[in-house]
């Protein structure tokens, strides 16, 4: 059975657990130019076949998904030692898979968004490029390694979130002061998350010269920066009135002041765990929202596509390597 599975090392591979968080930036952009912005006629879907249809959305969320996957496949090909000690993402770190052919697979993936994105757009196709330079290149290879870096770490995340941001937007709209206003609230939300998730890796991180936030500046520090950026992502969110931020981060807002006040790892985990887990029911639920006259297929897309990805990591991860994978507890 485990060798039925082993095919499926090529879609895992791409961290497929992690695209929620990219969707729910991605349709974040979408849903609140849609709301607070107006249609521009020199937007990037304004004189594009797919943009006519109402479902370009859709197609530059599905080439994006590509692109951050082949940008995983890189973090993961430049992190596997790291990785091996922290014993986590072995797949390429404990040989499933040869850092040869996740490089393949990544460049092919990479050239098939960027082209797409391209073809879309004049404006889209550098939005692409701009994330594949960010997040792939400068986020995890010599001389830069962005990842390794405290700050620059923090900032490279709180920008690749931006951009995924615009993303979304871009679809219906230009670029503008109103559309960075928006995005701030998300990009203090991914850093708050950002920060906590590097504190489980710090000593497997440590032992090999890496220098992210968590090891840098400690435990408490790190949590307590976590709560400040959440802070302000709710505080924000609710001056603008967006109530796809406001609430989840309302929400979230406990389990941050609790990983404050316990500093214990488990809550800082609960932390990671329940704020992407709020922010992505909270689009999902918009989604249905606005879809809610389309046909039944489309009306909950969204919801089959998170609970398609959900169930299946599950069962290859059981199968293949006998791991409960993903889990909602703690």
């Amino acid at each position: 059975m485990k060798q039925l599975f082993k095919p499926l090392d090529y879609f895992f591979v791409l961290r497929p657990t992690l695209f929620y968080p990219v969707w729910t930036v991605f349709l974040a952009g979408f849903f609140v130019q849609n709301k607070y912005g107006v249609a521009a006629n020199n937007s990037a879907a304004s004189h594009h076949f797919l943009g006519t249809n109402g479902i370009a959305f859709i197609w530059v969320g599905l080439f994006l998904t590509m692109l951050m996957g082949a940008v995983f496949i890189l973090n993961q090909i430049m992190d596997r030692k790291t990785d091996n000690k922290n014993q986590k993402l072995f797949l390429i770190a404990h040989g499933y898979l040869t850092p040869k052919s996740a490089f393949i697979e990544s460049a092919a993936l990479i050239a098939i968004a960027v082209i797409f994105a391209f073809i879309f757009s004049i404006k889209m196709g550098f939005l692409f490029l701009g994330i594949l330079i960010l997040t792939g290149w400068l986020y995890s290879f010599e001389p830069f390694k962005l990842k390794d870096r405290p700050l620059l770490g923090l900032v490279a995340n709180g920008l690749g979130a931006l951009l995924i941001f615009f993303g979304g937007w871009m679809i219906r709209g230009v670029l503008t002061q109103e559309s960075i206003i928006y995005s701030i609230p998300y990009v203090c939300s991914v850093a708050a998350v950002y920060l906590l998730t590097t504190l489980p890796d710090v000593e497997g991180d440590a032992s090999t010269q890496k220098q992210t936030f968590g090891v840098k500046f400690g435990f408490k520090t790190t949590v307590y920066f976590a709560l400040f950026f959440e802070v302000v992502a709710l505080v924000l969110s609710f001056f603008s009135k967006d109530e796809l931020m406001f609430y989840p981060a309302l929400f979230s807002l406990p389990f941050f002041i609790w990983a404050s006040i316990t500093l214990k790892m488990i809550e800082v985990q609960r932390a990671v765990k329940y704020s992407i887990l709020l922010l992505t029911f909270t689009i999902c639920i918009k989604w249905i929202t606005i879809y809610s006259n389309a046909a039944f297929s489309f009306k909950y897309a969204y919801f089959f596509l998170l609970m398609g990805v959900y169930f299946l990591s599950k069962i290859y991860y059981k199968v293949r390597f006998g791991l409960t994978y993903p889990s909602l507890s703690v």
